[in-house]
C-alpha cells in the first residue's frame, strides 16, 4: 500500500507568486528570529511604559515624603510659636511636643510612683532630683527678668558661664514627692530622709510651701478638661469617671532636653560657680 503522504504537483509560477524565492528560502531558525525580533518590537513600547510608570511612583512617593517633611516643620513651627506665646520664656521651648493621654484615676491602681521605699525613691529620683539643672545667658536673664545678683554657673563641658537654672516641672515634681513621703512619714523619719532632718516644724513649713506651690500651678495651667460621672447600684451619689483623655506635653522629650542641658546637680554638690 503506497503512503497516504502524497507529493503535490503545482505550477512553478504560482507557487512562486504564493511564496515568493526569498520567504520559501528562509531557514527555520532565521524565522524564528524575525518572529522573535517582531515580538521585541510589540512589547518594546510596554516596557518604555513600565519605566515610566516606576519613575512615576517614584516621583509620587517623593512629593509625598517632601509634602510631609515640610508639613512636620511647619507643624513644629507651630507648636514653638505657641509655647512661645501662651508660656513662660524658657530655652526648653523648643523641646515641647504635645500628645494624648489617657490617665487612669482607679484607685489602687499599681504605680511605681506611689507607696514607700527605695524602689518607689528611685523612680521620683529618676523624674526630677537626677536631672540637675540647667543654665541660660545673661540675655536670656534679662529676658525672665531676673537680678544680675543670680547665682552663675559655668558648664561642665563647654567652660561658658552663664546663670544656673532649674525647669519648674522638676520642682512640682519634687513638691508632690515630699506629700508621698509626709504621707508615709514613719517610714522615711526612721530611715533619715533629709527632709525630715530639721524636725516637724521645719517639716510642716516646707509641706505647706509645697502644697501653695502646686495651689498656684494647678490654677495657673487650668485645665479645663471634662470627665464624666457614673452611678453605682445602692449608691445615692454620682462617681467620677476619671479615666478622661488629656492633652499632655511629652513629659520625656523635656526630661531629655533637661538632662542633656544639665550643668550638675546642687544636691550631689555639682555647683560650678562662676566668677
Amino acid at each position: 500500500m503506497g503512503s497516504k503522504y502524497q507529493q503535490i504537483h503545482h505550477d512553478d509560477e504560482k507557487f512562486e507568486e504564493v511564496f515568493p524565492p526569498n520567504r520559501s528560502s528562509t531557514s527555520l531558525s532565521e524565522s524564528t528570529l524575525l518572529e522573535d525580533e517582531d515580538d521585541q518590537r510589540m512589547t518594546r513600547p510596554k516596557s518604555r511604559w513600565s519605566s515610566r510608570w516606576m519613575w512615576m511612583v517614584h516621583a509620587v512617593l517623593l512629593s509625598l515624603s517632601f509634602s510631609m517633611f515640610v508639613s512636620s516643620w511647619f507643624t513644629r513651627a507651630s507648636t514653638l510659636e505657641f509655647v512661645q506665646k501662651y508660656s513662660a520664656y524658657s530655652p526648653a521651648a523648643k523641646a515641647v511636643e504635645y500628645q494624648t493621654v489617657k490617665f487612669n484615676g482607679t484607685m489602687g491602681e499599681h504605680s511605681p510612683y506611689v507607696g514607700k521605699g527605695p524602689e518607689v525613691d528611685k523612680a521620683w529620683h529618676a523624674l526630677s532630683y537626677d536631672v540637675g539643672d540647667q543654665m541660660i545667658t545673661p540675655e536670656e536673664l534679662k529676658i525672665i527678668k531676673m537680678p544680675e545678683s543670680s547665682l552663675k554657673v559655668k558648664h561642665p563641658v563647654t567652660g561658658v558661664e552663664g546663670y544656673r537654672v532649674g525647669l519648674e516641672v522638676f520642682h512640682q515634681l519634687h513638691c508632690i514627692n515630699l506629700l508621698r513621703q509626709v504621707t508615709y512619714k514613719d517610714y522615711y523619719t526612721e530611715v533619715g530622709n533629709g527632709n525630715f532632718a530639721q524636725g516637724d516644724e521645719e517639716l510642716l513649713i516646707h509641706t505647706d510651701h509645697c502644697i501653695e506651690m502646686l495651689r498656684k500651678n494647678i490654677q495657673c495651667n487650668a485645665d479645663v478638661g471634662v470627665f464624666t460621672f457614673y452611678m453605682l447600684d445602692g449608691d445615692p451619689l454620682p462617681w467620677p469617671e476619671l479615666e478622661s483623655y488629656h492633652q499632655c506635653r511629652n513629659f520625656d522629650k523635656v526630661l531629655d532636653w533637661a538632662t542633656e542641658h544639665s550643668v550638675g546637680n546642687m544636691e550631689r554638690g555639682d555647683i560650678n560657680p562662676g566668677s
